[in-house]
């Protein structure tokens, strides 16, 4: 026992250290975030269910200003304008609105990444790592509130632009899903009715709001 207190009063220095340090890396990312202004993104979307090991991937891109998104994915695309969401399903022609909270957001909105991080999780600096020739940060967070449905956040971020490259959550469902990065620009003009439905465009969709 005294042994385990040891090394437990040992390490505490160097955790508090990571800490710091992956605090620093995503304080860097969320205001190079901010500075980049409009953005978007093309990416990869892999889900994978850990016990069979299979995996699930699409291709998507993303415009993104603030905390407001729109995604377009080959069967849905979604609309985020800070607190109203639309979400078109183009299999069944239906358009669902909503309200989300900040815990659904976090499997929905890569941005959200740049805010949540800041309470309600323990912080973890892994190193460096370079992925295709880019030199990247990585920094985990660890989910404190035990019934959150993320266990845990893996981000990596581009060290030279501070924006990030990767985000990989993991659920309690037993899925893990990475959304990569494959091409980013960055100080685009977005108008705001870039991220709310449009329903002039979609005239035969059936509307169901869930608010």
């Amino acid at each position: 026992m005294k042994l385990k207190l040891l090394i437990l009063f040992t390490l505490i220095p160097f955790l508090g250290i990571e800490a710091q340090n992956a605090r620093a890396i995503l304080d860097k990312a969320a205001a190079a975030y901010t500075k980049a202004g409009g953005l978007t993104a093309s990416f990869t979307l892999d889900s994978k269910e850990i016990k069979t090991k299979s995996i699930y991937s699409i291709d998507g891109t993303i415009s993104m200003k603030g905390d407001r998104f729109k995604i377009d994915i080959p069967d849905a695309t979604t609309w985020f304008d800070g607190k109203t969401q639309w979400v078109y399903m183009k299999g069944t022609d239906e358009v669902n609105i909503t309200e989300p909270t900040g815990e659904e957001l976090q499997g929905i909105s890569p941005s959200s990444i740049f805010s949540i991080y800041k309470q309600g999780f323990d912080l973890l600096y892994k190193g460096e790592k370079k992925v295709a020739g880019i030199a990247l940060f990585e920094v985990e967070l660890i989910s404190q509130n035990k019934s959150s449905n993320f266990t845990k956040i893996i981000v990596q971020i581009d060290k030279t632009t501070n924006l990030f490259h990767q985000i990989i959550l993991f659920d309690k469902s037993g899925y893990e899903n990475k959304l990569s990065i494959r091409k980013m620009k960055t100080n685009i003009n977005l108008l705001d009715k870039t991220f709310i439905f449009n329903k002039s465009e979609y005239p035969d969709v059936e509307i169901i709001d869930l608010r």
